[in-house]
């Protein structure tokens, strides 16, 4: 198989020579383009034509192009163990495979716990990672704790994986953090600008190659928030854009039309918590302005977080896009419906997936790489196991199980996926 011809005439790799001793530099870069991804690290180390090129973009574009690129799906999970040291390391991952190997044990980690005082029986949580190309598990190593209830989004084109918001894990009031983890840099965490308001609970989607929008929420007097922003991940800043019409608290966020808006699907208000409501709000980037999608969720007992997943590549030519909807085997409703805002500008596209579950058994579902994939949390048999849906079709696909370790069998709170 040959090197594309984009990626091989550019000019910083045609006068590189020797990339691997007695090779030609055209099958040299082909071997370095099938190196699996968690040992990019050790290889950009070798020499410094190496990790020039790996960390070339082009070698990115590279490794999809042959199918070599890899699918992560990033996990912001309560973790299983009793307590979970804070990784001074800003470059690795942590695995119970490799806690084994260097000896580590939680009886030698217990004085740096000590130090950090936390509040009885609040959870730590972790960031996992599962690669669905490998078949494998691991933990990112993260230099301190982050926060509860994070949000987690992915910027595909900036190879960066954000986690947002949530609540500090010692006082539990809503934070305005902000941790960027650069999987084109070797998985290297940073802390991003932090937000201009702290929220928890809000709706959080990437819009185009560098941006982050958010919106609603609540404050620390569990307030539902309408205020809105958004962040430049390049620039590292945050800009505020118009409020929503409503506050909305737990609400759900996603990308609209191929990039062109954000969607705020459902929540509910101060004086209603916990009935959800039915309508969404669209925020168009161009007239700076938002409108309302009337009977998007028909399930005013039911959070729509952890329900639903954008398909923007499968929306066709209207302006929206289309929505997974995962409910429980014996929940009534449509297989399919479409709703449109009064101006006819936007529209959304509903599609029902039914769930191996009954209505008893806490999950959590989303989408990686174009198949539906469902946690299964506890009330079943199937309790502490990920499934993923193999082919989604109009009658359904089949759900197959995923190994899962004890340690990574928890039911997120929010999910990101991306390709490295």
């Amino acid at each position: 198989m040959r090197v594309s011809e984009e990626f091989n005439v550019r000019e910083d790799f045609q006068c590189r020579r020797d990339l691997i001793s007695g090779l030609p530099e055209e099958l040299a870069t082909e071997c370095l383009v099938r190196v699996p991804f968690e040992f990019h690290s050790s290889v950009k180390s070798v020499s410094r034509l190496w990790r020039s090129l790996i960390s070339d973009r082009s070698f990115d574009r590279e490794r999809q192009r042959v199918g070599k690129d890899e699918s992560l799906l990033c996990l912001v999970q309560p973790l299983t163990w009793p307590s979970s040291p804070v990784n001074s390391s800003i470059d690795g991952e942590v695995s119970e495979k490799k806690k084994e190997e260097e000896g580590e044990s939680h009886s030698q980690q217990q004085p740096q716990q000590l130090l950090q005082p936390r509040v009885i029986s609040t959870p730590l949580y972790g960031l996992s990672v599962y690669n669905a190309t490998l078949d494998t598990w691991y933990r990112v190593a993260i230099p301190e704790r982050i926060p509860l209830f994070c949000e987690c989004v992915a910027l595909q084109d900036a190879g960066k994986v954000l986690l947002i918001g949530g609540w500090d894990p010692e006082t539990l009031q809503p934070v305005r953090d902000v941790f960027v983890l650069d999987f084109s840099a070797g998985r290297r965490w940073k802390r991003g600008k932090p937000m201009s308001s702290a929220r928890s609970f809000f709706a959080c989607a990437a819009v185009g190659s560098t941006k982050v929008y958010v919106a609603g929420g609540h404050d620390d007097q569990k307030n539902a928030i309408k205020s809105a922003e958004v962040y430049d991940v390049e620039k590292d800043e945050w800009l505020t854009i118009p409020p929503m019409t409503e506050g909305r608290d737990e609400c759900h966020g996603f990308s609209m039309a191929a990039d062109l808006g954000f969607c705020v699907l459902s929540g509910y208000g101060t004086e209603t918590q916990g009935q959800f409501r039915s309508d969404a709000e669209v925020y168009d980037p161009v007239s700076n302005s938002w409108s309302v999608v009337e009977n998007v969720w028909p399930f005013p007992d039911l959070s729509p977080r952890g329900r639903t997943a954008a398909v923007i590549e499968s929306a066709g030519d209207f302006r929206g896009c289309k929505l997974w909807c995962f409910v429980d085997s014996q929940r009534q409703c449509q297989p399919r419906w479409e709703v449109e805002d009064d101006s006819m500008k936007w529209k959304l596209v509903i599609e029902t997936i039914r769930l191996p579950v009954t209505t008893m058994t806490s999950v959590f579902a989303g989408s990686l790489s174009g198949q539906a994939v469902a946690m299964i949390g506890g009330g079943g048999e199937e309790s502490g196991t990920m499934m993923m849906m193999t082919k989604v079709e109009k009658n359904g696909g089949k759900w197959s199980h995923v190994s899962t370790p004890s340690g990574f069998s928890s039911l997120p709170f929010s999910y990101a996926s991306i390709y490295v």
